[in-house]
């Protein structure tokens, strides 16, 4: 066992060197993507496993058990830890999408069951066989919401649970752990309260034992730093459980194409920027190295080698290489020893300032002028609901009214839609504006937006929830025709919670 984890999942390395992806050293010269990762001390490469990836065009035949064998064979040779990440799914899995292999559609919730004990026993017997046995392995990828839907979708605890039984039962018909030790893997690194409530339904519905906690750390979603050590240090009295931040990563550039957009790196409060990239690594390491008695045990970057630029997307601002494929700063935050992790990174006790100031920052004024919309603070009414109109309300999103905030808090504890509008009758045509108030807690697959509709014409605004600020989103200058202005709110999220308040159509002056 290493003395601590620094890993990176590079499950596309395959995919992106078939796309012509030449990996460079800092100073520009060629480089083999494993030598170059142990240069700077990269000791751990996770991989994630789908079942038939063949099944789904987009995945290109990728990330299946052979390309893993492959991969395996190389992180062996290069004398690395292995954790394999098993997401129980043709594609993606995330808390937004646990969608079941094509091959298990219409099985039984018992034949479910032995189709995961026997995938994940049969993988790593071929992998075992090969000599390439992982150290750790992941059973499911980011579960908080449950995998393999609908059988196994939280709130159903005891039907999520006996398939991850199933799993952990299936890799320990492989390996002692000992040998190879068995990870459960949430989301929401930052939020304890949401991991604690996981965890208590979870091993009340009979959670059999597992050795370690993974949690995804991204701090544009997943709360603060200060929330991320709060939540691992009370993780770790609760359960006994040694901790690795499996996933985590950040922009080092703005780009209109990227992954993260503005909104996301001001809440991240982080410059994006290579040296911005490289403290962000070196916080979270500080962070997860500084738990007591050595609990804490490693930190994955996500992807940090793909081909750069032109596409968008996440290798556009996020991956370790920039625009010319040559490795940037950010790797050098993995040459630290755990001993360097633990002493306080430069640039943190400014940070720990910055974060302790965000909740006493005022609300940024939206459009001035006098609002045409009725009860946007959710006042009027016996319910507080007057004018507004709940055009979709998945079972299970409840909704409660907060007069002393003058605002609606929508959450849900499994995926939802919901959508709310009220509508303004515009007297006259011209320009205008709408805004809203919003906190609340993002992840993968979080979809928020302000919309407003007036005679066939829709403008929407992007919302990326903070827990910590309330923040004003706004469309502006809106050409608008006299008659109906529609305006609200529609989510498509994983479970989550968001207020709105203060909702404002505004007619903008003329210039």
């Amino acid at each position: 066992m290493l003395d601590f984890y620094k890993g990176m999942d590079i499950s596309s390395l395959p995919r992106s060197l078939a796309e012509g992806l030449q990996v460079r050293d800092r100073d520009g010269s060629e480089a083999e993507a494993f030598e170059l990762m142990r240069k700077y001390g990269v000791n751990s490469v996770r991989l994630r496993l789908w079942n038939d990836p063949s099944c789904v065009p987009e995945a290109g035949g990728y990330c299946d058990l052979e390309h893993t064998i492959r991969m395996a064979e190389k992180i062996k040779e290069n004398h690395m830890s292995f954790l394999l990440d098993f997401h129980y799914s043709d594609y993606w899995a995330d808390p937004a999408n646990q969608k079941k292999p094509r091959a298990w559609e219409g099985l039984s919730p018992r034949e479910l069951e032995e189709a995961v004990y026997g995938f994940t026993r049969d993988s790593l017997l071929r992998l075992k066989q090969e000599g390439l046995l992982p150290d750790m392995v992941q059973i499911g990828n980011e579960i908080r919401s449950g995998l393999l839907f609908p059988q196994g979708e939280v709130p159903d605890y005891e039907g999520m649970v006996r398939l991850v039984n199933a799993g952990i039962r299936g890799a320990r018909s492989v390996a002692r752990k000992e040998e190879m030790q068995v990870m459960i893997h949430l989301d929401q690194g930052g939020r304890y309260d949401w991991l604690h409530e996981w965890f208590e339904k979870a091993l009340r519905a009979g959670l059999e034992d597992f050795d370690l906690i993974g949690l995804s750390y991204y701090p544009f979603w997943h709360g603060t730093y200060l929330d991320l050590r709060d939540s691992m240090s009370r993780l770790v009295k609760d359960y006994g459980k040694p901790i690795l931040i499996v996933e985590t990563a950040y922009a080092w550039r703005r780009s209109g194409k990227g992954f993260i957009d503005d909104d996301q790196i001001r809440i991240g409060c982080m410059e994006a920027s290579p040296l911005g990239q490289r403290r962000v690594l070196e916080y979270v390491m500080h962070l997860v190295a500084e738990l007591p008695d050595r609990m804490g045990r490693g930190v994955y970057y996500w992807e940090p080698i793909g081909v750069p630029g032109g596409g968008g997307g996440w290798n556009e601002n996020m991956c370790l290489l920039d625009e010319n494929g040559c490795a940037m700063e950010g790797m050098e935050a993995f040459r630290q020893s755990r001993e360097d992790m633990e002493r306080e990174p430069e640039g943190w006790r400014e940070l720990e300032e910055r974060l302790r100031a965000v909740c006493c920052t005022p609300v940024t004024e939206g459009t001035p002028g006098e609002s045409l919309l009725k009860n946007g603070s959710f006042s009027e009414g016996a319910d507080g609901m007057e004018h507004w109109e709940i055009e979709e309300r998945e079972e299970g999103t409840a909704l409660s009214v907060l007069p002393e905030r003058g605002c609606l808090k929508v959450q849900a504890a499994r995926n939802f839609r919901f959508s709310i509008c009220n509508t303004v009758m515009l007297e006259s045509g011209g320009y205008y504006g709408v805004s809203v108030e919003i906190t609340g807690v993002d992840t993968t697959g979080v979809d928020v937006r302000l919309f407003a509709e007036n005679d066939g014409s829709v403008r929407e605004k992007v919302i990326h929830p903070a827990e910590h600020s309330r923040e004003v989103y706004e469309i502006r200058n809106m050409p608008c025709k006299a008659g109906e202005l529609r305006v609200g709110i529609r989510i498509s999220s994983p479970a989550i919670y968001i207020t709105m308040g203060n909702f404002r159509v505004i007619r903008e002056i003329e210039k």
